[in-house]
């Protein structure tokens, strides 16, 4: 092994350079210098002996002398000066997680999502609340509840005498069909009867890479907060090394999750103490329409 002295020959009295191996910090080479302690310290804050450097300590000695350890994450301490993209490792994981929805959330009641009316299931929501709180009341007031909920007297005659935009003049009757209006009493009894969540499984996508310490990291934060289509998540799970496992994986992405988005979540960026960088990255599966494409906008 070649020996590269950082410095000045002037302040050594000694200088050993050793390379080890870690499973936390992996290959490092580890400078030692000993001489006046003087020095050492003037030597400890010189980039000349510690640029680029993991780890940096000094130690005072009888008679006047110190020891300087400098450690760098490899066994060339030369600055790197050529940003690199090229992770040392790239590993995806592919999870499942199971989440509580808002049960008209659910694909079922998609339907209720019109144009005609925007508001609709908010409306059902609303009258399942009216009617709990005139049940409450009669209660709390000693009387009997005799009203049983029904939705039609709670929405559909409301809307039919709605007025006008203006306020004033009386509106179109709005008309529900056969299909909303069995899927809007649905969902109004599933509420009533007190069911208002449900378990799903959702994805989510984990990338874990470890780069050198001259990476770009804004490569890592590129289009954070927007919604991924399947296709370019496979493009950057195929830009590294391929290996079988990655092929599996976006096999399963293409076949199964066709059509739905993966939302990137801000990256958690750790700095080793090897001098490189960890950097995790999380994609969560999303359905079509799930988000409002106004906030996280796709990216296809």
């Amino acid at each position: 092994m070649s020996i590269n002295f950082k410095g000045t020959t002037s302040l050594l009295a000694t200088v050993r350079a050793e390379k080890s191996f870690s499973e936390s910090n992996g290959w490092e080479s580890t400078y030692t210098y000993k001489g006046k302690y003087a020095d050492i310290i003037a030597a400890s804050t010189s980039n000349a002996y510690v640029g680029n450097a993991s780890r940096v300590s000094v130690t005072q000695e009888d008679g006047g002398y110190g020891v300087l350890e400098v450690v760098f994450a490899s066994i060339s301490n030369d600055i790197a000066t050529t940003p690199s993209l090229e992770p040392e490792t790239d590993v995806w994981t592919f999870s499942p997680f199971e989440v509580q929805r808002n049960i008209w959330e659910h694909p079922y009641y998609a339907a209720l999502k019109f144009a005609a009316d925007p508001g609709h299931i908010q409306k059902i929501i609303a009258s399942v609340e009216s009617y709990q709180n005139e049940v409450k009341t009669a209660m709390e007031a000693g009387e009997r509840v005799k009203t049983v909920y029904k939705i039609n007297d709670r929405m559909y005659g409301a809307n039919a005498q709605s007025p006008g935009i203006d306020g004033v003049t009386a509106g179109t009757p709005l008309v529900y069909s056969t299909a909303i209006q069995n899927k809007t009493e649905q969902l109004a009894n599933t509420i009533a009867q007190g069911t208002e969540t449900y378990a799903t499984d959702k994805y989510t996508l984990r990338n874990t890479r470890i780069l050198p310490a001259n990476t770009l990291l804004a490569a890592s934060t590129f289009r954070t907060g927007y919604q991924w289509t399947t296709n370019r998540v496979v493009d950057l799970i195929l830009q590294q090394k391929t290996s079988v496992t990655k092929y599996s994986i976006c096999g399963e992405l293409l076949n199964d999750f066709s059509g739905t988005y993966w939302l990137k979540k801000a990256p958690v960026i750790s700095e080793l103490s090897s001098g490189k960088f960890e950097i995790a990255s999380e994609f969560i599966n999303m359905q079509a329409d799930e988000l409002p494409t106004e906030l996280y906008p796709y990216y296809s």
